[in-house]
């Protein structure tokens, strides 16, 4: 993905109205299909991180999801700050 694709997503889930929303941009216009692949992807392009405790998740890809979901609904709230 070159320089201007990155922005042009960046931007879009930027301007997401719902993690929803911002997760079918990041599905359909990024090679990560992976939870694991898209969190990832956020902690590198917008240079975030969580603490989560996942008290009562003891599955991982459970504990991924969780984190992709909070990780997510920050940058989409973001904008309203």
């Amino acid at each position: 993905m070159d320089l201007v694709a990155k922005d042009a997503v960046k931007a879009m889930v930027e301007l997401s109205e719902t993690w929803q929303e911002a997760d079918k941009v990041i599905k359909e216009f990024t090679p990560w299909k992976s939870t694991g692949e898209r969190l990832s992807y956020l902690y590198g392009t917008f240079n975030v991180s969580i603490l989560a405790s996942h008290d009562g998740i003891e599955d991982e890809q459970h504990k991924l999801e969780a984190d992709y979901r909070a990780v997510l609904s920050a940058i989409v709230n973001q904008k309203w700050r």
